[in-house]
This record gives structure tokens, C-alpha cells and sequence, in this order.
């Protein structure tokens, strides 16, 4: 997959493309319904693009700030195991939100894309203000010549599929917001260096920072799966400050996987998490949390 962010994707060109346009926070089952559509376009030739934004348009315009369900290098992981050929992260700017609806379909995806198809939400907003709408795009596609599908709001459990909805979710109803995204809920991050004491108490552990600007569940232990490779592994997860042996309050992730050995420092691993298990606890001594360790992989493999 051809990843290109800010400047460079502002640079790129290329033609008869078949392009997915949305803030993709989270790429739940609503978006993952409108990439299968889009890549269905491959068969006529053409390069499936997903056109999305490097900088956060509520933080760009409001000033404020907004927590992401998937960091950029996780989106840029989950687009290309999807099987998109081009990710591009356009640069969102305060003079890019100024331009009209037309001068984004004319310049950005016209000129710049070669565009074919498009494929967005019902609900999609574009162009200064958001004046832009599905009926103004199909208007434009006429005017430009590219089709204009829009899909309709998946919806589970009698609530629209969203990121609003999971981040919602996330925290409090962890296996809905599960549901809602389609897969579990991953951390994709480089391998770092930890405490090593989960190789003297016969837990060897991986850890794994998180992102400050990522959005995470209540801390605590879950069951989990880990893919090295082109191979999954269970495992069992922490996603907390590890209080029994640090006084730090820096969250992380520490996972032990199940039936692997070998050196993953410096790695790129996906780790997954399927369902809540316990909240995080100080126990007394390495001894109790080792049991305590035993007893979370057992209920683990029992449920899983």
C-alpha cells in the first residue's frame, strides 16, 4: 500500500481511482462495509484510494482536542490488510476547511485523483462549513463525471454504528463498542524494553506504549491475541500502570502470549483485546500476582 501523509499527499496524482472519503476514527463495521464495496471496484482496474485527514478537523478548527480510537499507524496497518492500495492523509488546515464544495471535488479529487467512484456515508459533510452534502457531490459528479455511491448507517442492536457510539462505549460497555468496530479493539506499537521481571516469575512479557493522543478502555486485565507475522497467539493483557511493581502512572500495555518464545524488541506487534477480565490491582508480593496471573489465564482459555 502507498501510504503518503501531509505535503506529499497534497502532491500525489494518479487517475482512475475509486476513492472512500471520511474521517475513519475508529473503521467499524459502517466503514468496513463501505471499503468492501470500494475495493469491488479493483475488478474494473481501477486504484482504491481512502482519502482521509492527517490532523484531526475538531482539533484544527475548535482548538480543543480529541482523543483518536486508532492512531494514524494504526489505521495506516488496519487500511493495508484490507487491501487498499493508496492511504492518503491529506494536510487539514484552517485554509483547506475555507474552500467550497466544489473547489475540493474540482481540485482534490478531479485533478489531483483522476476520480471514477466515490463512496461515502449518507451523513457526509464536506467543503467550507460542511455546506457540501451527498446530494451536492452526486450534483458535482454529473458536472466532473464519477459516480457517487452513499451508504446507509449500519446500525446494531437498534443504534447507529459509529465512532461517537464507541467512544461512548469504550470505557463502560466494552463488548459492544467490540461489536460496534467489528474487530477488537488493537494497540499497534513498537516493542519496548520493560521492567523484565515477567521472565523471573515465568511470565515473560512484551510492552507496548500507548499513544497519548489514543483513546483507551478502563484500565485493567483482558483477554487477548497477539499476531506475530502470519501467526496468532493468545494471550492475556494489562492495560494499566502495573501498581504491584512501579508507582509510575503511566498507562501502558504488558501481554504475555501464550505458546511463544523469542525476542520481539524493537518489533511492530498487534495486539488485540477481547474481552474485559478484572480490574488492575497492587497485590502484596510477586508471589500473589504470579497466582493471581495463573488464574486470569485459566479463565481466559476457558472463555475463549
Amino acid at each position: 500500500m502507498i501510504y503518503l501523509q501531509d505535503e506529499e499527499a497534497g502532491k500525489f496524482h494518479t487517475s482512475n481511482t475509486a476513492i472512500a472519503l471520511g474521517k475513519f476514527d475508529g473503521i467499524h463495521l459502517g466503514h468496513q462495509m463501505l471499503l468492501s464495496r470500494m475495493l469491488e471496484e479493483k475488478k474494473k482496474g481501477r486504484t482504491t484510494v481512502v482519502f482521509t485527514f492527517g490532523s484531526n478537523p475538531f482539533t484544527v478548527l475548535s482548538g480543543g482536542s480529541q482523543k483518536v480510537i486508532y492512531t494514524a499507524e494504526e489505521k495506516a496497518y488496519y487500511f493495508s490488510e484490507f487491501g487498499v492500495d493508496v492511504l492518503l492523509e491529506y494536510p487539514f488546515t484552517k485554509e483547506f476547511a475555507s474552500i467550497s464544495p466544489e473547489e475540493f471535488v474540482r481540485d482534490c479529487i478531479v485533478e489531483q485523483l483522476g476520480v471514477r467512484s466515490i463512496y461515502v456515508g449518507e451523513d457526509f459533510h464536506f467543503g467550507k462549513g460542511r455546506s457540501g452534502n451527498v446530494g451536492v457531490l452526486k450534483e458535482l459528479g454529473e458536472q466532473y463525471y464519477f459516480e457517487v455511491h452513499d451508504l446507509q448507517k449500519k446500525t446494531l442492536h437498534g443504534r447507529v454504528v459509529s465512532s461517537t457510539a464507541i467512544r461512548d462505549m469504550l470505557e463502560t460497555k466494552f463488548h459492544a463498542a467490540n461489536e460496534m468496530l467489528g474487530n477488537p479493539y488493537f494497540v499497534y506499537s513498537q516493542v519496548v524494553h520493560g521492567m523484565h521481571l515477567g521472565n523471573t516469575i515465568g511470565f515473560p512479557t512484551i510492552n507496548q506504549e500507548l499513544s497519548p493522543n489514543k483513546l483507551t478502555p478502563r484500565t485493567g486485565v483482558y483477554a487477548g491475541r497477539v499476531t506475530i507475522g502470519d501467526k496468532v497467539y493468545k494471550a492475556i493483557s494489562n492495560l494499566g500502570v502495573k501498581p504491584t511493581v512501579t508507582d509510575s502512572h503511566h498507562v501502558g500495555l504488558e501481554t504475555h502470549i501464550l505458546d511463544y518464545s523469542g525476542d520481539l524488541y524493537g518489533e511492530y506487534v498487534k495486539t488485540e483485546l477481547l474481552f474485559y477480565i478484572r480490574p488492575e490491582e497492587k497485590f502484596n508480593d510477586v508471589n500473589e500476582l504470579k497466582r493471581q496471573i495463573k488464574d486470569d489465564i485459566r479463565m481466559m482459555l476457558e472463555n475463549v
